[in-house]
């Protein structure tokens, strides 16, 4: 099933969820009757329906919840003194299930962003080191399961702190983020690349033999070394590129040897890779 296909099918499972639970709600509303208050009960769609589904289906329900409310209440024997007080009453409670409903859409955005802010690096943009960690160990678990295989670059800045002493370190900062998003725009949509922290980069390439390894790598080198000559930012960067046949079992362990890689591309003279086979 395709993910706009999943997408779509989970919203009509929550949608009609959150309407089964308002019927349910107004059900109860009435057999209890007029004296006993259930109103509480008729934000529990209206929640469902925000958090899972989205503001408009929320909206929606609660639009549903308010007539809902103002029905069982007529059918549990509730007079009202006039159509003008029926109306208002019935807009009301519309409007207070629509405010809960904006407002449930509203915190679940901001958690949504805090969640992905969570996973960025604050400088460059991209993965921080938790986040890349994490699509490693998944992206091992994957490859060793269907027998792929997986490799790993391993990046450092050169001469960063030479960098950050003749120039400053907005120059360091500003050479970071030159990596970063040369990196992000140079390498394929299925790759992951992460900033490990300080002048540390990597770069996860997924079902990549050593030939599409090199491939992939030796653009991004490229690509990195004319960004960097535009900024007239005097860094180089060295590479350590791993391609692993059977993967490792732990993130920590694959890293190591793409980082020993690393340091042997800088044992060269620096602004090199270094490419290698990993059984």
């Amino acid at each position: 099933m395709k993910l706009r296909e999943r997408t779509s099918f989970a919203f009509a499972l929550v949608s009609a969820a959150a309407l089964v639970l308002l019927v349910l709600v107004a059900a109860l509303d009435r057999a209890t009757g007029a004296e006993l208050s259930l109103s509480i009960l008729y934000l529990a769609p209206v929640a469902l329906a925000t958090w899972y589904a989205g503001e408009a289906a929320g909206v929606a329900v609660a639009l549903l919840a308010g007539l809902a409310w103002f029905a069982a209440d007529l059918s549990a024997g509730q007079r009202l003194s006039g159509p003008l007080v029926l109306a208002w009453d019935t807009l009301m409670r519309i409007a207070l299930l629509v405010i809960v409903a904006e407002l449930l859409a509203a915190l679940n955005a901001q958690l949504a962003t805090a969640r992905r802010l969570a996973r960025l690096d604050s400088l460059t943009g991209i993965a921080n080191r938790r986040a890349f960690d994490e699509q490693l160990q998944y992206s091992l678990a994957l490859a060793a399961r269907h027998g792929q295989p997986l490799s790993l670059a391993y990046l450092d800045v050169d001469d960063l702190k030479r960098l950050n002493d003749c120039d400053g370190h907005i120059a360091g900062d500003r050479a970071l983020a030159v990596v970063g998003r040369t990196l992000e725009e140079s390498v394929r949509r299925t790759d992951t690349v992460g900033r490990l922290g300080g002048d540390e980069f990597a770069v996860l390439l997924p079902n990549t033999d050593p030939a599409g390894a090199e491939s992939v790598i030796d653009k991004a080198r490229r690509a990195l070394e004319a960004a960097l000559e535009a900024e007239r930012l005097a860094v180089t960067c060295s590479i350590g590129t791993v391609t692993f046949v059977e993967p490792p079992t732990s993130a920590a362990d694959a890293l190591r040897a793409a980082d020993d890689l690393m340091y042997e591309a800088k044992a060269r003279g620096k602004n090199a890779v270094a490419y290698a086979q990993r059984s």
